[in-house]
């Protein structure tokens, strides 16, 4: 029996703060389902109520005003549970009888309870009105009107044309705004009940739930008893106590929850979901209390009720966010997941979208219960939605941009890569921005869609990286020491475990303005930047060693004089070149302004190369070809047509 009647206790609290109006549930089911309930526990049958009719409405009123008055009598003799589920039962088929679907969901319930006991008082004190002056069920079918006003008073009971209690016989709606002002003009008149009370209003906020018990209440101070926002203060006082006791007990809750965190990523976020979770308990605790215990009212209940759902609705879309983030956190670390394609970053930055969206519904909801009607709102943003969309324009691009960046996949979280003029490790791609590290542990924060539009290099992706150095060899350097030091160069590097054998280049590439220049292109075997740092600082030291041996040196910028006496220009030479010029004019062969056919023909391939003393001077141009690096996969490279300096190639 004790636990039918805990059970009953948290299904009627749950009815009570339940956000389902009883407009929205067919009343009759819950009568009646009520009502066995009560049975069970051994309470006096409650006549359920019936709307069929104007007299049937009335009628009920009247009986459930005397369930009432026998209710609140038990309850004042034995201050028990059973008692006050009685009394809590028939103020809710008092509310029942009401159309209260203008009234926000949030204090729906309070507001139905004042609106009814002001139906009681004003019928306890205006001249007894007789329910059979109403139309019945059989008086309908010849009446043409859908709405009846009590006699002497401004309330009136409508038919319900539309919703699950279309059909039935209820107050209307204005009853809401009416009743409390009626009433206001009829206070100094006698009330009429089988209880010691003069008002329906001052007993029910006296009215206290079985813990807390009346005898206490009764030895009070009477300034304890006064009303401030139609609550006693003591009870105001009593409130701001449970609820400074709730707060510490949570703060106390959190504190342990932070005690208990480890380094687990996924089990910090776990047990970060039991800390709203907390609250939300905590919350719907303190509105039982407040509801049934303390028993607030007026609008010191509306003040409770809203501060209760505001932080309630706040607590929920934490958790939700923190939830989202706990599952999708969980399916990253999940062992039993194959599929690795997709970025654990892309995973988290759906968890994100789903609690934001999650988020905003729950808090839409929320402040459709508060009464803030946001369907309303966002219906009639009509042509303000161009101004929001256009307002919100940069985080949809942001967020495009985010999902682009994860699918094209330039970079993923850890690349080093190159983009503008700066440079960094992606640490995290979000919904708004993505997050880098500088060489100089800076963080570089880029919105997603500017970053997805910039030229991005990313080193993360290369199967080796390039050394290419210039040398600048001394002007002193003679054709055999600079042949010296290419081959050693080239030795050296084919020697060199780290480096790419097949792509090795080194050539003398021309004369500066004050060396001859050796370029040197070659591919370090790493993808880690200290330890190409190392290969490369390694290949200079040994060319420095190579370049000492030759007996030259680096060139600088300079300029060397020579003081010397001029010998002149050799006159024999200059006689040859002008005697073989005239020889040219003769013959009509002057190559000016191009050779003719005749002499190109003549002179294709006539000069030896590789020359002579070079180990591939009788190799064959596909010979040659072999180990290099065409400019396309898919169509073989021209041997003979290798004619780019960039291209990789070999010695």
């Amino acid at each position: 029996m004790a636990i039918s009647r805990f059970l009953l206790v948290v299904f009627v609290a749950l009815s009570c703060t339940s956000q389902v109006t009883a407009q929205e549930a067919n009343q009759g089911t819950i009568a009646n389902e009520l009502e066995s309930m009560l049975e069970k526990i051994d309470t006096p049958k409650i006549t359920p109520i019936r709307t069929e009719s104007p007299r049937s409405t009335l009628q009920s009123l009247y009986n459930l005003r005397d369930n009432l008055e026998n209710s609140l009598g038990a309850y004042w003799q034995q201050q028990n549970t059973s008692n006050e589920i009685q009394i809590v039962f028939v103020i809710g088929q008092i509310r029942a009888l009401i159309d209260l679907s203008q009234v926000p969901p949030a204090t729906r319930r309070e507001t139905g309870t004042q609106t009814g006991l002001y139906l009681l008082e004003i019928l306890g004190r205006v001249k007894p009105i007789d329910a059979s002056a109403l139309p019945g069920p059989d008086d309908l079918d010849a009446q043409s009107t859908t709405a009846f006003r009590l006699p002497g008073t401004p309330l009136r009971i409508i038919e319900i044309v539309e919703g699950n209690r279309a059909g039935e016989y209820l107050f209307s709606a204005d009853t809401v705004h009416s009743a409390p002002r009626f009433f206001a003009g009829l206070k100094t008149l006698p009330l009429r009940s089988s209880l010691p009370i003069t008002s329906w209003d001052d007993t029910s906020r006296q009215l206290s739930g079985p813990w807390i018990p009346t005898a206490g209440i009764a030895k009070l101070p009477n300034f304890m008893k006064r009303s401030i926002l139609d609550t006693p203060i003591w009870k105001i006082l009593l409130v701001i106590l449970l609820s400074f006791a709730s707060g510490v007990v949570l703060r106390v809750w959190h504190r342990l929850l932070v005690e208990w965190l480890t380094d687990d990523p996924v089990k910090i976020v776990r047990l970060r979901i039991l800390s709203p979770i907390g609250i939300m308990i905590g919350l719907l605790w303190l509105q039982h209390v407040f509801s049934f215990q303390v028993n607030t009212t007026g609008r010191f209940f509306d003040l409770t009720e809203t501060c209760l759902l505001v932080v309630f609705y706040i607590a929920a879309t934490g958790g939700f966010w923190t939830m989202s983030r706990a599952f999708f956190e969980t399916v990253i670390v999940d062992p039993r997941r194959t599929n690795r394609s997709l970025d654990d970053s892309f995973i988290r930055l759906v968890g994100q979208i789903i609690g934001f969206i999650g988020g905003v519904l729950i808090l839409g909801y929320g402040a459709h219960e508060l009464g803030v009607p946001v369907l309303s709102m966002i219906a009639g943003f009509g042509i303000g939605g161009i101004a929001v969309a256009l307002a919100v324009r940069p985080t949809l691009e942001n967020l495009i941009g985010g999902f682009i960046l994860f699918i094209d996949k330039p970079v993923r979280v850890g690349d080093y890569c190159t983009f503008g003029d700066q440079s960094g490790t992606v640490e995290n791609i979000g919904v708004r921005s993505t997050q880098l590290r500088a060489i100089d542990r800076t963080q570089i924060s880029i919105p997603n869609a500017q970053f997805a539009d910039m030229q991005i290099v990313n080193w993360a992706k290369c199967d080796t990286m390039l050394i290419n150095e210039t040398l600048g060899l001394r002007f002193e350097t003679d054709a055999e020491q600079m042949r010296y030091v290419l081959a050693k160069i080239r030795e050296m590097l084919h020697s060199h475990p780290r480096i790419e054998a097949e792509t090795i280049r080194v050539r003398f590439i021309g004369f500066g303005e004050s060396s001859k220049n050796v370029n040197l292109r070659i591919y370090a075997k790493t993808r880690e930047w200290n330890d190409f740092y190392s290969i490369r600082e390694d290949v200079l030291l040994r060319i420095d060693d190579i370049v000492e041996a030759s007996g030259t040196g680096f060139a600088f910028p300079s300029q060397t004089l020579y003081w010397s006496p001029d010998p002149g220009l050799d006159s024999e030479r200059t006689e040859q070149a002008h005697q073989e010029v005239a020889t040219w004019r003769r013959r009509r062969e002057l190559p000016f302004p191009r050779f003719s056919s005749t002499a190109l023909e003549s002179l294709s391939g006539k000069l030896k190369y590789p020359p002579p003393g070079s180990p591939d001077y009788f190799a064959t141009d596909e010979e040659l070809a072999e180990g290099g690096e065409t400019l396309s996969a898919d169509e073989p490279q021209d041997p003979v047509s290798e004619s780019n300096p960039d291209e990789k190639s070999g010695d």
